[in-house]
């Protein structure tokens, strides 16, 4: 079985967050990095660019659709590692041999508003670091 833990796609250059669900039920992985070859077409859908039709009519159109793929070792689960722990763990080993950006968010920012208790948790962060800042700048 073949499963993209992301959840959806990005543009070529990075790795998301993998939802941790294939990872929870155990077993070995044979984790693949996929990169595509840009020189003969974009295989990243734009979704707020481009229609749906729009991308499939490009993706008809394209002289090829090129990919380098790597196959790397299996990985298995360590005792006490948690599931999200593993997952991470792969997609670091996947982004290191495809030569991508090892991203820690899931990419819904795209699609959604950050909520407003996030907004608010981070402010209050940024505010004690300014507060301490300012009271050892005095010192």
């Amino acid at each position: 079985m073949l499963i993209f833990p992301e959840g959806t796609c990005i543009n070529n250059t990075s790795v998301m967050m993998f939802k941790k669900g294939s990872f929870d039920v155990g077993g070995v992985i044979y984790p693949a990095a996929v990169k595509y070859d840009s020189r003969f077409g974009d295989a990243f859908w734009n979704s707020s660019r481009f229609s749906g039709m729009h991308y499939l009519l490009m993706m008809m159109t394209s002289w090829a659709v090129v990919a380098d793929v790597w196959y790397l070792p299996p990985m298995y689960r360590q005792d006490g590692e948690e599931a999200a722990e593993f997952a991470n763990r792969v997609k670091a080993e996947i982004a290191k041999k495809g030569g991508l950006v090892d991203l820690v968010w899931d990419g819904q920012l795209k699609r959604a508003r950050v909520k407003s208790e996030l907004m608010r948790e981070e402010q209050l962060e940024y505010s004690k670091i300014i507060a301490s800042a300012k009271a050892n700048h005095k010192d």
